[in-house]
Formats: structure tokens, C-alpha cells, sequence
């Protein structure tokens, strides 16, 4: 009995930092991507957050992703078996296909535009784990990807834009997001 105590509260202690530290972690990427484009760095948002939680609970009971309602954010939203801050990888790789000579509000790029939106200051962001699937939903105050505003609000990367990432591995993250997606009738 003892030891079963001793693994559960184990189990916690274990598994509760990777959750509790992806918001914080979440943040910092989101910064460094913005950075990299000269925006300034967004502002973890608590409630916000909460509803980007109990959004990402419905998602997960629902078994897929879809957009919210919601009025007043730009939302990305994103289903993976890989680690969770994959997914704001998946999205900053959209980089590759934005135009900024001609911006506009594009889906193949949309999550791009959201995540660097220079007037953004605020980050919600919400995680939920279900049946080995992390539901991840991340909303942006004020609201981004504004049709008329893509030009100022979409700056070119100023050089310093974060190239760690391979083009593979872009790749793999969001064919995986696709494949689980798309799989799941």
C-alpha cells in the first residue's frame, strides 16, 4: 500500500512540471520567435490562460480540433503525439511560405502571423494531454492577423531570426499534426 502512495505521488511530482512549465516555456519560445522579427515580447496573460485550459479540455474530449467562438483574440490551435511546444514550431515554420512582399491573411500562414502579430501583447495559452494526444490552444490580445494591418504587423525577421529549427524537422512536426488530424474520422 505504502508503495503504491509512493508512486502516485511520484507520478505527480513527475509528471506535474511538464505542464506547469509549458506555459512558462510556451512564453519564451513565443518571445524568441517574436524577437527575432523585432516585435516586442507578449505577456503571459492568466485569464486568458484559463480559457485557453478549459478550451483545450473540450478539445480533447471532443477527440479534434476546431475554432473557437471566441470574439476579441486570434486563436492557433494544435493536436500532436509529439511534445506539446512542437506545436509552436509547426506553426513559426508557416514562416517559409509568407509573403512579405504582398502580405494578407493566408491559411497556409495564419498561425505564423498570429504568433509574431507585433501589436499582440497579450499569450494565453492551454495544454491538455488525452489518450497520448497533447491539445494544445494558444490566443493572442489584442486580436492579429487584421486584413488592412499585415504590413506593419508582420515584420521581415531582422537577422537575428531564430534558424535552429531544420527545415526536417518543420517537416516531420507538421506532417505528424496533419496525420493525426486528418486520421481521425
Amino acid at each position: 500500500m505504502q508503495a503504491k502512495i509512493i508512486l502516485i505521488f511520484l507520478a505527480i511530482y513527475v509528471i506535474a512540471p511538464i505542464h506547469g512549465d509549458f506555459a512558462q516555456d510556451a512564453l519564451k519560445r513565443h518571445n524568441e520567435i517574436r524577437k527575432g522579427h523585432g516585435c516586442p515580447d507578449l505577456q503571459l496573460d492568466d485569464e486568458l490562460s484559463t480559457d485557453c485550459q478549459a478550451y483545450a479540455k473540450t478539445l480533447s474530449e471532443k477527440g479534434k480540433i476546431e475554432p473557437s467562438n471566441g470574439d476579441g483574440y486570434t486563436e492557433n490551435l494544435c493536436i500532436t503525439i509529439l511534445k506539446p511546444i512542437d506545436c509552436l514550431e509547426s506553426w513559426y515554420m508557416e514562416r517559409a511560405l509568407h509573403d512579405y512582399s504582398a502580405p494578407r491573411l493566408n491559411a497556409e500562414t495564419e498561425h505564423f502571423t498570429a504568433m509574431i502579430w507585433k501589436s499582440s501583447t497579450k499569450l494565453g495559452i492551454g495544454l491538455v494531454t488525452k489518450d497520448d494526444n497533447n491539445y494544445v490552444v494558444a490566443r493572442y490580445k489584442p486580436k492579429g492577423n487584421v486584413k488592412s494591418e499585415f504590413k506593419e504587423n508582420v515584420p521581415r525577421p531582422t537577422g537575428k531570426a531564430d534558424h535552429a529549427t531544420s527545415f526536417s524537422f518543420g517537416v516531420l512536426v507538421l506532417g505528424s499534426v496533419f496525420i493525426q488530424y486528418f486520421s481521425d474520422p
